[in-house]
């Protein structure tokens, strides 16, 4: 298979966005994975920004990603970048999904990145309660829609895991963007109704977690994870298989995994959670990396063994 132009753009969905098919995450360079400092998370948003990436998504969660990001953006042409961040779990306001809190939350984020309008605004891994209050009346969603018929966001987007909460939201009749979370990597793709849906309704995709949050990052299973975050013993069991596969056919395991969810032409854009600029090009490389046919020959029955669901 022929290895895919990671700065290929892509539209994403109707909205007026052409993202490119890999583009930076911010959860790595605000330390979800582990502790980054500032010039180390700063510089990964400038190596991105170097290499081509045009789009960079971030959240109030990601503990120092949208200050760093908003640090590294200073004096960059606001026309040559996508940015988006997400409302209902700020840090001050954790699990606020009304649309006071969206109203506050997208303000700070302005203020913090420096930028005058986020071109997507993601509704953030609710609950079910949370998503009915965030679509109720009075809710996140409703202040969503107002900010985005006054130009201070212009799309609208969900970023969560659950798929019936997709759906719900996409009913509401008011998203343009869905961010699929650990659902489409090489220890599980839980996808198809999701592309099936984003199909019919002219949504954009976007693959938040092609690592499997990590575990396919090239580090030891065994290693990931920090107190804030820690990965099923199930998938760690199964992301060691896939790293002694590849090590048996010499290929970086790295690059199997972003390649493999560039290689699946329904999502939009592939995010990338480097923490550091080092770690951008690491991905750069993996991305760039000519993995033999024959490998992705023996590739689906690999993903039938060691399938997590």
């Amino acid at each position: 298979m022929s290895i895919i132009n990671p700065l290929e753009l892509r539209q994403l969905g109707n909205t007026h966005m052409k993202v490119t098919a890999v583009s930076l995450g911010g959860a790595g360079l605000g330390g979800i994975f582990g502790p980054v400092g500032d010039a180390d998370g700063v510089a990964a948003v400038e190596k991105a920004l170097e290499l081509g990436m045009n789009y960079l998504d971030t959240s109030p969660k990601y503990g120092e990603a949208e200050r760093r990001m908003g640090l590294a953006l200073r004096g960059v042409p606001r026309d040559s970048y996508y940015i988006s961040s997400k409302v209902g779990t700020h840090p001050q306001k954790p699990g606020d999904y009304s649309a006071e809190a969206a109203r506050w939350t997208v303000a700070r984020s302005l203020e913090v990145l420096g930028v005058d309008y986020l071109d997507l605004c993601h509704i953030h891994e609710p609950e079910p309660d949370q998503l009915a209050a965030a679509l109720a009346p009075g809710g996140a969603m409703e202040a969503l829609v107002a900010l985005k018929a006054e130009g201070v966001i212009r799309s609208i987007g969900i970023g969560v895991q659950d798929h019936d909460l997709h759906r719900q939201a996409v009913d509401s009749g008011h998203l343009d963007v869905c961010m699929m979370v650990n659902d489409y990597t090489l220890l599980r793709q839980n996808a198809d109704d999701i592309f099936a849906l984003a199909e019919a309704r002219g949504l954009g995709l976007v693959n938040g977690a092609a690592l499997a949050m990590g575990l396919l990052s090239g580090r030891d299973p065994e290693s990931v994870g920090t107190e804030r975050w820690t990965p099923p013993a199930a998938e760690v069991q199964a992301a060691k298989q896939v790293h002694a596969w590849c090590d048996e056919r010499g290929v970086p395991v790295l690059a199997l995994a972003l390649q493999f969810s560039l290689q699946q032409p329904r999502f939009d854009c592939t995010l990338v959670g480097a923490a550091t600029a080092s770690e951008v090009v690491g991905c750069w490389e993996a991305l760039n990396f000519e993995i033999p046919d024959k490998v992705w020959v023996e590739l689906p029955a690999l993903l039938d063994a060691v399938r997590v669901l």
